[in-house]
Order: structure tokens, then C-alpha cells, then sequence
């Protein structure tokens, strides 16, 4: 009888270890991860070339109403009546070109960054996975969702070392004498 007691522990200690080691839980910073990336520096600097784009286009057609308005009210008085309203109808349409601006910026901006930084996105979720696989982890959770969490359990350092790793240049094979 207390062979069988001892066994039915035994078996009870043997399943919550097994069941523990399936229950490993990790947690990172994602956004750390992707920051860290190289990709990420890559689309940060398309993301300013794009800005400055924009803002190019914009201070042009600024400029352009500018030197239209001017030429108006410096010549108008010379003018027919069908130039003067061909001259007002290309203003209006500047000045409207500007004031679609704003929200037309905001919305290439954003699609441009979607565009971007999914594929950055996703390669950083796939590290992540890779790693937390290859160190028993069965959950992961995202570090900005927690109150507290314990320093040991962070993989931001596994895929610091990972990162490190992937960007370092390969040794360099002995020449033999």
C-alpha cells in the first residue's frame, strides 16, 4: 500500500515537472527588438527621404503661389478678363493643392511607415519565436503589457547577442604556410 502512495506521488511529481517545463514564460520589449534591428535604421533613413520629400513638394508649391500671387497683383490691372480669371483659377488651384496637403501628408506618411516596417515587424516577431523556442520557452509575452516581471525571464539580451552575432563579419580562414 505504501509502494502504491509512494508511486502515485512520485507519478504526480514526475507530470508537474513535465507540465512546468512546458509552462516556461518569457517576455520582451518588441518595440526594443525592432529598433535594435538593422532594417530599422534602414527604413528610419527612407522614412526622412520620404519627409523631406514631401516638405520639398509642399515649400515648391508654396513658392509657385507665391510668385503667382505676386505677378497678379503686380500685372493684373494689365490684363484681359480671361487671363485674369485663368490666372485666379490656377491660384485657387495651388492654394487647395496646400491645403490638401496636411492631411494627404499624414496619410502618405503613414502608409509609407506601414509599408516599411511590417517586414521589420515580422522578421523581429521570427527572431523572437526562433529564440524562445531554441530556449524552451512556451509563451512570450510583449514586456510593455506587464505590471512585474522578473529580470531572468527578458530575451531582449538573447536577441541582443543574436543581432551581434549576425552583424559581425565572419573570421577570417588561416592561410597555411
Amino acid at each position: 500500500m505504501r509502494k502504491a502512495i509512494f508511486l502515485g506521488l512520485l507519478a504526480c511529481l514526475m507530470a508537474a515537472t513535465a507540465v512546468n517545463a512546458q509552462m516556461k514564460i518569457a517576455y520582451v520589449s518588441v518595440d526594443e527588438v525592432v529598433q535594435l534591428m538593422p532594417e530599422y535604421k534602414k527604413a528610419m533613413t527612407e522614412m526622412a527621404q520620404f519627409d523631406s520629400a514631401l516638405q520639398i513638394n509642399y515649400a515648391e508649391t508654396l513658392r509657385e503661389l507665391n510668385r503667382q500671387d505676386s505677378i497678379y497683383k503686380a500685372d493684373s490691372a494689365k490684363w484681359s478678363n480671361a487671363i485674369r480669371t485663368a490666372n485666379r483659377e490656377k491660384m485657387k488651384k495651388l492654394l487647395t493643392e496646400l491645403q490638401g496637403f496636411e492631411s494627404s501628408y499624414q496619410q502618405q506618411m503613414q502608409q509609407r511607415q506601414e509599408e516599411l516596417m511590417t517586414p521589420v515587424a515580422q522578421k523581429a516577431t521570427a527572431m523572437i519565436q526562433e529564440i524562445a523556442k531554441a530556449a524552451g520557452y512556451g509563451y512570450v509575452f510583449r514586456k510593455e503589457a506587464l505590471l512585474v516581471q522578473p529580470d531572468a525571464d527578458d530575451l531582449l539580451p538573447a536577441v541582443k547577442k543574436k543581432l551581434t552575432a549576425a552583424a559581425a563579419p565572419p573570421p577570417k580562414p588561416a592561410i597555411p604556410k
